[in-house]
């Protein structure tokens, strides 16, 4: 590909491991980039030089793990002009709706509802309620090890062995269990996220398929490619004869193997890739070199290759701290004050970053936060599709758009005064017999509703009215409900509530139909922070787990609870593959930070079970840490142990205790 010349600054701002990526004329590449190597920064600037070589826009698509991630990759490359606007940038479940949605004639599946977890759980429990038990497994339990057995493509049996295998759970029950809820997916017409990757990879497994959604795109770009799963790859296989794919990603990064994803399948992409290039970035533009060597040297303690070693463009810093405290509230009090005098001293909240393993080793921290009245956020907010008012006016929607959606029905006619289960249940069984005798939808509800309030039935009515525009139908949905709501959340801030439904009504606004919105946003739920933009001077410290710190970054992190027993996970002993993963875990962690790291920890010797918990000896936990074999040298090392002041004695001389009565003066009762 020959590169234009002029004014054209595109490659002038890129190093030369990143220019080469750009300009590659390779069929297929792999670019293994480092933890802040400018990674988004060079798949922009790919769609970029392949729209400016003539490739059209809607001829590209990039395919990322989140939502936000997409959203990014649009804006930064529709900045530079409207002429690139058509991109595609989506979530492999969103692209697979798109194409189930938009080719009924070759998927099938047209009309059926798309279920997300909380909504998957709903009809679980309705199974596991008409009689079908897993003893020791919760609905949500069931689910997971489903989904983690389809996008691994193993057994149910051997996902049930890999997800519990320190209990006794009958294979055979959960099996049962399973075999109920697919037939009850099947009448109701419902698919959940990992239907959409199956029915896309198994069409897909058909030549003429693959040729024929191949031959939509020119280059298929694959953000994060080490989180890519088996079932995913059963879909990226087929098309590589019929279109480029250009992929980035980082192994030392790859942390969620608990949700399917194949760390080992990036190792032999040129193998399954025939013809693929693979190139490496490992200048860092984020952290100081100080940071890196504790990053790099993590690594390479390894006994895996990761061949990886990150070179600071920004050079020296200071050393990375590391803080070791007595009790979990020594740590979360020391961070507090920290972050309390950094402000006094100029610096605002939002240049700091917290990182906890997960929301429960996190507490102590927030509590200390609220006390020391210091404002933050947990990154990400609450998601607004998944909250309780939202999804309450979604149920209006999702009737209209599929009469047969029973989680959404009950829903809908529980919120009704004096409607109950029992009588929503049988409302709904009336509203299927009349379907199944052939009435429309409008008439089933006519019929089915008769002892329902007039408002429900017309509300419904103006819904459907309005399917085509969607913004209006959310607000006549929000309408309809708002009285009963009201009423409903009236002790939980209903007026902030009420805000959220604007939000929803906004969101729908450029969606063709009621499904595409509900299934867009329940396949990668929209967070409450993606809506209501916080302003520049909105200033807060931002909390995160480190599982959903990828694409975080700050100028001081602190990495909380580095103790024995945390990393690697006491829960992972024993399991190679699984330690290993958490030292990628802690590796994501240490490079969130540009200028100044803070690792904090327990004190050796401490009673590990108030940290950590778990069945192993302190030393065993010791003997698996994996600052265990920290150089001397790469951090500069503070224990703190509390000064404080032995508690009095009893005065001198004080005469023994009299017995007490501790008899209750009955009174006029004797």
């Amino acid at each position: 590909m020959a590169e234009q010349t002029g004014s054209d600054d595109l490659l002038g701002s890129l190093n030369p491991g990143q220019r080469e990526a750009v300009v590659t004329g390779a069929s297929h590449n792999l670019v293994l980039a480092g933890a802040g190597t400018g990674k988004t920064t060079t798949i922009v600037a790919r769609i970029r030089h392949l729209i400016r070589q003539g490739t059209a826009p809607n001829r590209i698509l990039a395919i990322t793990f989140t939502r936000r991630a997409a959203a990014e990759i649009r804006s930064r490359v529709q900045t530079e002009s409207r002429a690139m606007e058509g991109v595609g940038a989506m979530t492999f479940h969103a692209w697979a709706m798109r194409e189930v949605r938009a080719n009924p004639d070759v998927f099938g599946y047209e009309g059926w509802s798309v279920l997300d977890a909380d909504d998957q759980a709903q009809v679980m429990r309705g199974v596991l309620g008409r009689g079908k038990r897993v003893e020791g497994l919760k609905a949500s339990q069931i689910i997971d090890v489903v989904s983690f057995a389809r996008n691994t493509r193993v057994t149910l049996a051997d996902a049930i062995r890999a997800k519990f295998p320190d209990q006794t759970i009958d294979p055979k029950a959960i099996g049962a269990v399973v075999r109920a809820y697919e037939e009850r997916k099947k009448e109701r017409r419902y698919l959940n996220y990992d239907d959409l990757l199956l029915i896309f990879a198994a069409r897909l497994a058909d030549p003429q398929v693959a040729a024929w959604v191949g031959s939509h795109y020119d280059e298929i770009l694959i953000d994060e490619m080490q989180d890519t799963n088996p079932l995913q790859w059963t879909i990226i296989d087929p098309l590589v004869p019929h279109t480029r794919f250009y992929c980035v990603g980082d192994d030392a990064q790859s942390i969620y193997g608990f949700r399917g994803a194949d760390f080992a399948s990036i190792h032999p992409f040129s193998e399954r890739v025939p013809g693929a290039r693979v190139m490496r970035l490992e200048d860092n533009y984020r952290s100081t070199q100080e940071i890196l060597n504790l990053s790099n040297w993590l690594l390479s303690a390894s006994p895996l290759e990761y061949g990886k070693h990150l070179r600071a463009v920004r050079g020296s810093g200071a050393k990375p701290e590391l803080h070791s405290f007595e009790t979990p509230q020594d740590e979360a009090g020391w961070i507090a004050g920290e972050l309390r005098r950094a402000h006094e001293d100029g610096l605002p909240w939002n240049t700091h970053l917290i990182l906890v393993r997960s929301n429960y080793s996190g507490r102590a921290i927030e509590s200390l936060l609220i006390e020391n009245d210091i404002p933050y956020v947990f990154f990400g907010g609450t998601k607004l599709l998944e909250s309780a008012h939202v999804r309450d006016v979604l149920s209006a929607l999702r009737v209209v758009a599929n009469p047969d959606d029973e989680v959404a029905w009950l829903r809908l006619l529980t919120l009704v005064p004096r409607v109950g289960d029992r009588t929503a249940v049988r409302a709904f069984d009336a509203l299927l017999a009349a379907r199944e005798q052939g009435a429309s939808a409008r008439d089933a509800r006519a019929s089915a509703l008769v002892s329902m309030p007039e408002w429900l039935r017309a509300g419904l009515d103006a819904i459907e009215d309005a399917a085509n525009r969607v913004d209006d139908a959310v607000g006549r949905a929000a309408a309809m409900l708002t009285p009963v709501l009201a009423t409903k959340y009236r002790n939980e801030n209903w007026d902030a509530r009420q805000r959220d439904l604007v939000h929803v009504e906004r969101l729908a606004a450029s969606r063709r139909s009621i499904l595409e919105f509900i299934e867009e946003y329940l396949l990668s739920p929209v967070f409450t922070s993606e809506l209501t933009a916080a302003p520049k001077d909105d200033d807060h410290v931002v909390l995160s787990t480190v599982h959903s710190a990828k694409g975080l970054e700050a100028d001081w992190a602190f990495c909380a609870g580095v103790s024995p027993g945390a990393y690697p996970s006491s829960r992972a002993l024993g399991d190679a593959d699984a330690v290993e993963e958490e030292r990628r875990v802690l590796y994501v962690a240490l490079t969130r930070a540009r200028d100044r790291l803070c690792v904090t920890r327990a004190l050796f010797h401490t009673p590990v079970r108030a940290w950590v918990g778990g069945p192993y000896a302190m030393d065993v936990l010791e003997d698996a840490y994996f600052l265990s074999t920290l150089p001397e040298g790469l951090v500069a090392e503070t224990v703190h142990v509390p000064q404080r002041a032995p508690r009095p004695g009893p005065p001198p001389g004080l005469a023994a205790p009299p017995e007490i009565d501790l008899g209750v003066d009955l009174g006029d009762l004797e």
